[in-house]
């Protein structure tokens, strides 16, 4: 009996040894604090509801200040998703927290969409990372945006120039 509970604490003990790899450490990256030093900075449209945007025609870069001038902290996108052209949209942005929801972002538009310049949806602001973050509508769980974050614009779209690739 004793030769058994040998055997048994032994391969206890060998199979504590090889579950205690390295390989099964599972590295977690902590999320930033969702703040205007943190969301600032230029942002490419990686993922919309699912779909990757990635080698697509198709593109949007939201640019969010840090500082506020006028009391308002600005943005500007650039997009081709609403036009066969290239857009630029500049408004005002903001972050607030939601004791329910969390960190919320918002904003307006310089220019009036019908009869309504706020975005068509308040986003939680989640999943902020160095080189990423995710947004979520408020309003609507399905509306899912994944930003990458980018060093520029760039210069053809700038320029409005970005032919579509057919």
């Amino acid at each position: 009996m004793k030769a058994v509970f040998k055997i048994f604490a032994l391969l206890t003990l060998f199979a504590a040894m090889v579950s205690c790899s390295d390989e099964d450490e599972v590295v977690v990256i902590p999320s930033l604090e969702v703040n205007y030093v943190n969301v600032a900075g230029i942002w490419r449209l990686s993922e919309w509801n699912g779909e990757k945007m990635d080698g697509d025609a198709r593109y949007y870069y939201i640019t969010l200040t840090r500082n506020e001038e006028n009391g308002v902290r600005n943005y500007t996108i650039h997009t081709n998703l609403n036009s066969f052209v290239s857009q630029q949209i500049t408004g005002s942005y903001e972050l607030n927290k939601d004791e329910d929801f969390g960190d919320i972002i918002s904003g307006t538009y310089d220019y009036t969409l019908d009869t309504n310049d706020d975005w068509s949806h308040q986003y939680v602001v989640g999943e902020l990372f160095e080189k990423s973050m995710k947004w979520t509508a408020l309003d609507d769980e399905t509306e899912v945006r994944i930003y990458t974050r980018c060093d520029e614009v760039p210069a053809d779209i700038l320029a409005g120039s970005r032919v579509a690739k057919q």
